[in-house]
């Protein structure tokens, strides 16, 4: 038995870097830590209830699928921000948009099937929203993802690991129906895959074999989400590099090795924004953010950088994929069918 109340904080990690994939995950996680399953069980409904946790469910791999996807950034003036903003919040695979500053100061992610294409959907997107333009920064190497705030230290503690090539798959009427139930949030009930599993009309063995079969691929993580913002973590600081080509993969390996960055990722560069890698970092405060970006910047002797700071959270929900919401978005919008040239 864990003393006094480390559990919650194992609870919490290890709820964030697996929920494994057998009938009673909760006892699983339970045994591992040495506590009653039902305590276990019980604090994560507390957290729910709390708004802390915010739901357990499939980080699909958009790649493996046959999606794409990129980070998009826009300038809008403040008078017209509302309006844009629930345009933008309305296309169903914007998952993540924020208020940063920067003259850029509007800054969220889309994926869409690769037939419909990142660049015809923000032209119809820009268009609704009568915006010169988005402008997509496509991720062009991936060396970290994967946040894990740790209760303690109120920061990311997320571990290093070499990340394995993605390859696409074939998605099968099935395959896409369990996908489908596993993005769902993972229901804290003693058998929580069997209700997925009912409700995409399979047997809770079928999914757990599809989940098993493309974890690590498909299937990225499968992970709690928690608000950090709920949790003390106050700051999200994106830090952006300015890194040349040949010095690219050994600077974003260096930075992904630091435990409290989350997210690390090489992108295109965009006119006014020669930045070319991006970090996230959170903290307790803005201060604490900038002071760990200056050590960052020590560790990889790169002293040209910015740190957008979030000035407001404006969506943030897990990507969803295969969501017939989006195929009707994109048939009342586009003048010629998915994939057609203009």
């Amino acid at each position: 038995m864990m003393p006094d109340e480390s559990w919650i904080s194992a609870l919490a990690a290890r709820v964030q870097d697996d929920v494994p994939f057998v009938p009673r995950p909760y006892d699983a996680i339970a045994r591992d830590l040495g506590v009653p399953a039902q305590q276990v069980l019980g604090q994560l409904v507390e957290w729910f209830r709390g708004e802390q946790l915010r739901e357990i469910s499939a980080v699909l791999e958009g790649e493996a699928l046959g999606y794409e996807s990129a980070l998009v950034a826009g300038t809008v003036s403040p008078a017209r921000l509302e309006e844009v903003v629930r345009i933008v919040n309305g296309h169903p695979t914007v998952t993540h948009n924020y208020l940063r500053d920067h003259r850029y100061n509007l800054w969220f992610t889309l994926a869409v099937p690769a037939p419909m294409g990142i660049e015809a959907s923000l032209r119809l997107l820009a268009r609704e929203a009568n915006v010169s333009g988005f402008f997509p920064l496509r991720r062009t190497a991936t060396y970290k993802i994967g946040v894990r705030f740790a209760l303690d230290s109120l920061e990311n503690n997320t571990s290093y690991r070499a990340l394995e090539e993605i390859r696409p798959i074939t998605v099968t009427s099935e395959l896409q129906a369990a996908f489908r139930a596993l993005q769902r949030p993972l229901p804290l009930v003693e058998r929580p895959f069997a209700a997925l599993a009912r409700d995409a009309g399979m047997t809770e063995d079928e999914l757990l074999t599809v989940a098993r079969r493309h974890h690590g691929c498909a299937i990225r993580r499968y992970v709690a989400t928690f608000r950090h913002r709920r949790m003390g973590i106050q700051a999200n600081g994106m830090v952006v590099w300015r890194v040349g080509d040949d010095e690219r993969d050994a600077t974003g390996t260096a930075l992904a090795q630091a435990p409290q960055v989350s997210h690390c990722y090489a992108r295109s560069a965009i006119d006014g924004f020669p930045y070319t890698l991006y970090t996230m970092l959170h903290g307790q405060t803005e201060d604490a953010v900038s002071a760990r970006a200056r050590e960052l910047s020590a560790l990889v002797g790169i002293s040209d950088y910015a740190i957008l700071f979030s000035r407001k959270e404006l969506k943030k929900c897990r990507l969803r994929y295969f969501l017939p919401e989006l195929e009707r978005w994109w048939e009342q919008r586009a003048p010629l069918p998915a994939g057609a040239v203009e």
